[in-house]
């Protein structure tokens, strides 16, 4: 089976949606010849290049705008290599998607919805967020399949619920889920309670609620430490650490940001954990992987109770949720996950049962074959 996959940002560039094609796309080329299409956007990166037997072709971009960039090389890509394709998969929110669901046979066209957009509250960002929702639309119309995330998360989407016909749920999954076992061991300072998060330090991740939470954790259990993983250098749209740093800031002695960290240095950071916390306020957080790679290393979470995000804790057990952006309740639940740690993990055998790669891979091929 010949398989093009679609989106706007893949690897070496590393978010939720991308280590998502990019797990689905490695699984896959096993056994189906498996082609991304996507844009180049870092100049030093090559057009084209195999990464563990995907073929990636970058388009060049004309200029870029905050997240999303203008290509015509990459409508121009698409329309050359979707015609040699059985499964065009698209991976969205995508500005493109309508104009590509035009450009290709809606009868081999699969969608992969991954969030609603949400942008910060003005007139221009309105404007984007309903092109963005009418661009998905239409190309929902187009396909003949659409993969969810959640059925939870689809219901409650600002664009899903007109297609509940055509929903696949597949859960989102990742190929470095397979660096964790029952065998790692990291030396951890027993004086020490950590506290942890993993994501880019952008908006919708809700940091500025944890660091204010962290302060009343403090109180209450003193040898607290919290970690924050995550790059804040080469993220598109910018980052807000900055912003953080001067409108909330944190006392460094038991804070400390981390940076982008290296696949060895991520796995020590996990099993270095007594908590991992998600405390993302928006629909831009439609699943929250960095939970799954937490209980892995056998970590209780605390996550914002959002549509998707909370179903990686309901179906585990390995946790609890919160009401976003909710400071004092966010410190409380902390406070009881930490003082209950044992009630909560679970054994690394059924998280991979749950949300392993092979599972997800298994389901898309499924939805691929039935067009």
């Amino acid at each position: 089976m010949n398989i093009l996959i679609v989106l706007n940002y893949y690897y070496p560039y590393i978010s939720g949606l991308s280590e998502c094609a990019k797990s689905l796309a490695e699984e896959l080329a096993e056994e189906h010849n498996v082609t991304v299409i996507t844009a180049k956007h870092d100049k030093n990166l090559p057009e084209f290049e195999e990464i563990n037997g995907v073929n990636v072709i970058r388009a060049n971009l004309m200029f870029k705008i905050s997240k999303g960039y203008v290509s015509v090389d990459f409508l121009k890509k698409f329309r050359k290599y979707q015609k040699e394709a059985d499964v065009v998969n698209l991976h969205l929110p995508m500005a493109e998607a309508a104009a590509l669901s035009y450009l290709t046979n809606p009868n081999k066209l699969v969608i992969t919805y991954q969030c609603d957009v949400n942008l910060p509250k003005s007139l221009i960002n309105s404007i984007i967020v309903k092109c963005m929702d009418m661009s998905s639309c239409i190309s929902f119309k187009r396909a003949k399949k659409i993969v969810v995330s959640s059925f939870d998360y689809a219901k409650n989407s600002r664009v899903l619920p007109k297609y509940k016909d055509k929903w696949e749920e597949v859960h989102p999954t990742s190929s470095f889920y397979k660096n964790f076992s029952n065998d790692i061991e990291v030396a951890r300072d027993s004086q020490k309670t950590v506290i942890g998060f993993c994501g880019r330090i952008v908006e919708e991740k809700g940091i500025d609620v944890l660091l204010q939470a962290a302060r009343i954790v403090k109180k209450e259990i003193p040898n607290a430490h919290f970690l924050v993983a995550g790059d804040y250098n080469n993220i598109a749209g910018g980052s807000i650490y900055w912003e953080l740093k001067s409108k909330v800031g944190w006392d460094e002695s038991y804070v400390k940001f981390l940076g982008k960290l290296s696949p060895q240095e991520l796995i020590e950071f996990y099993y270095s954990l007594d908590l991992f916390v998600l405390p993302s306020i928006n629909s831009l957080e439609a699943f929250g992987m960095v939970q799954i790679e937490a209980m892995l290393a056998g970590v209780p979470v605390v996550a914002s109770d959002l549509p998707g995000v909370r179903e990686i804790i309901r179906n585990t057990g390995m946790g609890e949720t919160v009401e976003p952006k909710n400071v004092e309740k966010l410190a409380k639940v902390i406070i009881k996950v930490l003082n209950n740690k044992d009630r909560y993990v679970q054994n690394i055998t059924k998280i991979n049962d749950l949300y392993g790669v092979e599972s997800a891979a298994t389901k898309y091929i499924s939805c691929f074959q039935a067009l």
